[in-house]
């Protein structure tokens, strides 16, 4: 059966009508006046690019005043120094020398380069896991570490005429929590602090208390003497004669 192909085909009438009412529409959009407004920047608005992040940096740091920087710091660092760990340690009254050794076990094989029998280089174990060391048997320090007081004008006195009677042999350790930096500008030579584990490693209970590498019978041994008042650089001399040994140069 044969379809009626004119229904295929859309009534003229009505693509006439849709493209008036097109026409009408556009004509109307032309004239009537616009809705839209400028409503404004709001937030910093960036350009279509990448911004370089060093450029960023560069330019932020040109407007920071390096100067307050520094003294945030500087504020910053006297307030951390200012509450360390405070400890209480005691005197003695009479002094007291004990005897320490600096010996441990270690943990894990020492490897080293090594010449063979052949002459060349291989690496191999230098000290196996387990070996006990002592490491006065290598190497023995030049100078000694006397713990102290900061708040105690007394023992102050004391490490000061050492350090003056004897150039770079004394190491000030602080032990009681007081600012070792306004120590430092006092004393004019670094002052550090005592750690816990140090606390603990040469049984520091009294200051001032002075820690050196014995000699003779006791060469392979720390002793650490406690210093009874009134406290002289001649009693310090007495329990460790290398203290009078200068040290060339004169170095501090």
């Amino acid at each position: 059966m044969l379809r009626n192909r004119q229904s295929l085909a859309q009534p003229p009438s009505v693509g006439r009508g849709l493209l008036a009412i097109l026409l009408i529409a556009l004509a109307v959009g032309s004239v009537l006046p616009a809705s839209a407004k400028e409503l404004g920047v709001f937030g910093k608005v960036w350009g279509i690019i990448e911004i370089d992040i060093r450029e960023l940096l560069v330019a932020s740091a040109a407007r920071a005043d390096i100067g307050q920087v520094q003294d945030e710091l500087r504020q910053s660092a006297e307030r951390f120094l200012d509450n360390l760990p405070k400890r209480q340690l005691g005197q003695v009254e009479a002094t007291r020398t004990q005897w320490i050794d600096p010996s441990f076990v270690l943990d894990d094989d020492i490897r080293a380069p090594i010449r063979n029998a052949q002459g060349e280089w291989e690496w191999g174990i230098l000290y196996a896991k387990g070996t006990r060391f002592n490491p006065l048997s290598t190497q023995r320090p030049y100078n000694a570490m006397l713990f102290f007081d900061g708040a105690a004008e007394d023992q102050l006195t004391f490490l000061t005429e050492l350090l003056e009677r004897y150039p770079g042999r004394v190491m000030p350790v602080e032990v009681t929590g007081t600012n070792p930096e306004k120590l430092a500008e006092r004393l004019g030579v670094p002052v550090f602090s005592l750690t816990d584990s140090m606390m603990q490693r040469f049984r520091i209970t009294a200051t001032p208390s002075l820690l050196y590498a014995g000699e003779g019978a006791q060469s392979l041994q720390l002793g650490l003497t406690t210093f009874a008042a009134p406290y002289s650089a001649e009693e310090a001399e007495r329990v460790w004669p290398s203290i009078r040994i200068p040290i060339s140069g004169g170095l501090r």
